[in-house]
């Protein structure tokens, strides 16, 4: 008989109904779907990135709609939540809202709200009905500081987040706690079966914490990784898909062991009347009409695409080059696409274009556009028998397509046969070679200008002007503009084997 069980939750994006807003066919998904059965030794945790990220949240926001997140989690028993790095994208007002309606307590060491007027706590000891006296405390990566809007930042400190979580370790053991739990909005840097290193930032520090404290058990987000059952030098850690698609529950015996397993939510789901109402009033609104194009642009293979260029990644760079005048652009498409009719809707927009970018325009060199494409060749892997397949470094631990990227403005050639790091062949603008020296601007969401997803070479770039409009509202107003859009047939990428075409 366990003596603690712990129900946690990450990374849910607003994705409370069994939909993934592509169309609306019910799928075992959302928080709506997860009950969670509760007594006086049952902790139900969220590990943040709640309040952004979906149509819903999108649909809810700019249309200055009432949040029910908190209303959904206070229905479910929440005890403790933390803070993802995207529940600061819609500002501290937002995330008030949010964090006001909440009964659970908001754990966030490493975050200082400087007015002070926000729930915002370090950690907590509570004692379960067993008498078991459990010590949480809860973190956020510190990329926020780097991805997030500063405007959006104003009010707020965030520090990285491995000595505060020392600090609340400390103060957790002085309590005497009899267990000490980490809810860390982070992933993890090694693999945890082979040791291998995911990444050389400090973006994801969850080994690390484990390595350098004594915590029990760490609940792990941001990487949309699932996992459970898994250890790290005797920390029990675990971690959750995005989009509601499971949920772990982590049981503790009588002997003080961890053990967890992923749960999936069921595809029927109850709701209340609101909820009713809200969704009738999302459906509608993602099925009003915005546009038209001349052929409808659908995803493909990912594969294909990326060899031979993708559609819809041209009609996204169209579009951030008339918001922006820049010379080239670049955008990537997110591993859930689905693909836009010929009579397009707001659905076709906010769930091709999921995420809340803004337009960065840097300033470019031509040395630093090799770079980047060279980056982008590594996306290809070739067998031993010369067949082209995606990279595993794309595809495990975690899928990242999105961090392949495709560029308008420029034609350019790969030689796949050649080692990764020199398979650019043809880089060219205008019908001329693109010299190392030459300069130009280069337009590129927010996020890619940071560097994130391998490109340090943006990182370093100054920056011309930025659009804080985002771009999934760019491709509304473009389409305001432009009501009927005409697809070319083009492409501005070949790839080739030797000398041979794919």
């Amino acid at each position: 008989m366990s003596r603690l069980t712990i129900y946690f939750t990450s990374d849910t994006h607003g994705y409370l109904y069994n939909t993934n807003f592509a169309d609306t066919r019910p799928r075992p998904l959302g928080l709506l779907g997860m009950q969670f059965p509760k007594d006086g030794d049952t902790l139900i945790i969220d590990g943040g990135d709640t309040i952004q990220g979906s149509p819903l949240t999108y649909f809810l926001h700019e249309k200055h709609r009432r949040q029910i997140m908190a209303d959904v989690m206070n229905a479910r028993g929440y005890d403790v939540v933390t803070l993802g790095n995207h529940d600061f994208n819609y500002g501290p007002a937002w995330m008030g809202e949010y964090l006001h309606g909440l009964h659970a307590s908001c754990l966030c060491a490493n975050v200082e709200d400087l007015t002070g007027t926000l729930p915002i706590r370090k950690w907590e000891v509570r004692t379960m009905a067993s008498g078991l006296k459990v010590g949480l405390f809860g973190i956020t990566t510190h990329w926020i500081n780097v991805w997030e809007k500063k405007e959006n930042l104003q009010t707020f400190r965030i520090t990285p987040p491995v000595p505060a979580a020392r600090e609340a370790v400390r103060a957790l053991q002085a309590a005497g706690c009899d267990k000490i739990i980490g809810i860390y909005h982070g992933g993890v840097e090694k693999d945890l079966e082979t040791d291998r290193t995911l990444t050389s930032t400090d973006e994801n520090e969850a080994c690390r914490l484990c390595e350098e404290l004594p915590i029990d058990l760490l609940l792990t987000g941001h990487q949309h990784i699932p996992f459970a059952g898994k250890s790290w030098h005797g920390t029990h850690v675990v971690q959750t898909p995005c989009y509601a698609k499971a949920y772990v529950r982590v049981d503790m015996a009588d002997d003080g062991t961890f053990s967890s397993c992923l749960l999936t939510p069921p595809e029927e789901q109850t709701w209340t009347e609101e909820e009713t109402a809200v969704r009738q009033d999302l459906e509608s609104f993602l099925d009003s009409p915005v546009g038209h194009l001349s052929k409808d642009l659908w995803p493909g293979d990912r594969l294909q695409t990326a060899l031979h260029g993708s559609e819809i990644a041209d009609f996204f760079n169209r579009v951030q080059l008339w918001a922006t005048g820049a010379d080239v652009s670049c955008t990537a498409l997110p591993n859930e696409c689905r693909g836009f009719s010929r009579d397009v809707t707001v659905r076709d927009v906010v769930a091709s274009y999921i995420y809340p970018n803004t337009l960065c325009v840097l300033n470019i060199r031509g040395s630093d556009l090799r770079a980047a494409l060279e980056q982008c060749a590594t996306y290809f892997d070739v067998d031993a028998e010369g067949r082209v397949r995606i990279s595993d470094s794309f595809l495990k631990p975690k899928e990242e397509h999105y961090n392949y990227d495709f560029f308008a403005g420029i034609e350019y050639a790969f030689d796949l046969a050649r080692p990764c790091g020199s398979r650019v062949i043809r880089m060219e603008r205008q019908g001329k070679p693109i010299a190392d020296a030459d300069e130009m601007t280069l337009c590129m969401c927010d996020y890619r200008a940071t560097g994130a997803g391998n490109f340090p070479m943006w990182k370093a770039c100054t920056h011309a002007k930025d659009v804080l409009t985002e771009i999934s509202e760019l491709i509304l107003q473009y389409f305001a503009q432009h009501e009927t859009v005409s697809v070319p047939e083009s492409c501005t990428l070949q790839t080739f084997l030797g000398t041979k075409r794919l």
